[in-house]
């Protein structure tokens, strides 16, 4: 990884992989002028070879043209794919947290139902949690409760409840009575599907 350090456009071409190998096409800055474009859509043995038809070529001359570079798993890679995934988590979480208000419809993911989501309406708007919750209403993959910790994105919401064993109603559903607490829950942003939508 250290030889792509001083680059900052990426690119993992789809053609270029192998069962063996991966590789990916790395330079300097991107660039999306039209012969740089155009360069992109030819076959993959032309594709990447050095070129003077960038707009910028005056300026960067070789020092823009790409390199293909080989990823090497490495002992800390479950490590480094961990922390990936989380980023990603985490750039789903602030999008969902940018949508999302209160008194919206919403659909929760529920790995240990057979339906595989909830609804449920949003009762307030996206907050973090103060301490470690335990949200006893949405399980785990392993049919667990869920368990939050403190600093999780999370919003408050009631569930509607599915109605069953009425033929050619299976999206039917009804609200909670508004006493019952059985109802309420607290939903971690990252397991929303789809925000706002009736």
């Amino acid at each position: 990884m250290k030889a792509t350090l001083a680059h900052n456009n990426y690119r993992a071409d789809p053609e270029l992989q192998t069962r063996e190998k991966r590789i990916i096409c790395v330079r300097r800055i991107a660039c999306g002028c039209a012969g740089c474009m155009a360069r992109l859509r030819l076959p993959l043995p032309q594709r990447y070879e050095p070129h003077d038809t960038c707009e910028r070529f005056r300026i960067f001359g070789r020092m823009n043209d790409w390199k293909l570079v080989e990823l090497e798993l490495t002992e800390d890679g479950d490590e480094a794919r961990e922390e990936i995934e989380q980023l990603g988590l985490q750039e789903r979480t602030d999008e969902i947290a940018s949508l999302i208000g209160e008194g919206e419809a919403i659909a929760i993911a529920a790995p240990g139902d057979k339906r595989g989501f909830y609804i449920a309406d949003t009762t307030g708007t996206v907050r973090q949690l103060d301490a470690p919750l335990t949200v006893h209403a949405l399980k785990d993959e392993d049919g667990q409760p869920l368990q939050l910790a403190a600093g999780s994105s999370v919003i408050d919401a009631r569930f509607r409840n599915p109605v069953e064993r009425v033929r050619g109603c299976s999206k039917w559903y009804t609200d909670f009575l508004p006493d019952d607490p059985e109802g309420d829950v607290v939903v971690p942003t990252h397991l929303i599907l789809n925000p706002g939508r009736d």
